[in-house]
């Protein structure tokens, strides 16, 4: 038996191996169920200049929770993400 012949064999059996663990492992696990959302998400375009960001922020929030903030289109246009 030449040696190309017993790494293949040995590669070959290393990658069974696996595979079965792989699928085997995979019976003693129980499901995972995604959870429905919970919360909405609004967005809002926020038109303001560096002086009165906070203003502009605090006008269009409404009561509602601020989650980020991304620049958009072209300076002083942002794009406001509420929950």
């Amino acid at each position: 038996m030449r040696f190309a012949d017993l790494y293949t064999k040995v590669i070959l059996t290393i990658i069974a191996v696996a595979l079965a663990w792989n699928t085997l492992g995979r019976l003693r696990v129980p499901a995972v169920h995604a959870q429905s959302t919970s919360s909405q998400y609004f967005v809002e375009q926020i038109t303001a200049d560096q002086t009165d960001l906070a203003a502009a922020i605090n006008n269009a929030a409404k009561g509602r929770q601020l989650i980020t903030m991304i620049p958009f289109d072209q300076q002083g246009k942002y794009l406001a993400v509420y929950k």
